[in-house]
């Protein structure tokens, strides 16, 4: 098997590790991370290294950076479990448009330590990684991320997705029903491929959901889905 740590880039591996130390508590929401040339000597890497490190964790709302002052620990994202299981296809189809996608990339890869613990496999487990962007009435409206352990689901490699729809496919074709999901959403700074992909100026801020779906308490996938701000609104009815 291939050293899954050698495709990971260095900055990833620092900002997981910065991560990690929030979710440990190490680092207190509210409180202020070590500087720049603190964490360089921390990791023994290179202030780029650091800067991209620092700006992936902003864009994972874990940090956020202020002018002259450092960088933060931001409070944690809401997380909303939604009652209902949605699929874009049917929401388009409600609401009077035609849906349609395109496969950006679908491919094999190696779980690192986030997708084997969002899919609860083990690191370095083959992964099925399906990359879209979804469209309605023929204008682009999310970039659409998601990954199912391969075992379970490797009959997904055969399928055109341009073609079929992954939830209906899943689900009359093999059985596989969707029946609850969890979310987590905020604002986000959509990046110059996700800019691009939507249509948008660069350095645009938008909506980022991750989600987690399950089937009869399995789960089945894990997914993030990007769109402009100023496309969606989400209703919850509370009881």
């Amino acid at each position: 098997m291939e050293n899954i740590n050698e495709k990971i880039p260095l900055y990833y591996k620092v900002a997981e590790d910065i991560e990690d130390r929030i979710d440990n508590g190490d680092y207190k929401v509210g409180s202020l991370i070590p500087s720049e040339r603190e964490l360089c000597n921390i990791y023994n890497v290179s202030r780029m290294t650091i800067r991209l490190a620092i700006d992936e964790l902003v864009r994972d709302g874990k940090v956020k950076k202020y002018q002259g002052k450092g960088t933060y620990v931001c409070n944690r994202s809401i997380q909303q479990n939604l009652n209902n299981v949605y699929s874009f296809s049917k929401e388009m189809e409600k609401q009077g448009k035609i849906s349609s996608t395109k496969v950006i990339e679908k491919e094999i890869i190696f779980a690192d330590q986030k997708l084997a613990r969002h899919l609860e496999i083990q690191i370095g487990n083959k992964v099925i990684f399906l990359e879209r962007l979804r469209c309605a009435d023929q204008t682009p409206v999310m970039v659409e991320k998601t990954w199912f352990n391969y075992e379970p689901y490797q009959f997904l490699m055969k399928i055109d997705f341009n073609k079929k729809g992954l939830y209906k496919t899943l689900q009359e074709d093999y059985g596989v029903v969707i029946d609850h999901a969890t979310e987590k959403f905020r604002a986000t700074q959509l990046n110059a491929m996700e800019c691009s992909f939507l249509n948008c100026p660069k350095n645009q801020y938008g909506l980022l959901v991750k989600r987690i779906s399950y089937a009869k308490d399995q789960i089945v996938s894990y997914s993030t889905i990007v769109s402009k701000g100023d496309l969606f609104e989400f209703t919850i009815q509370l009881s």
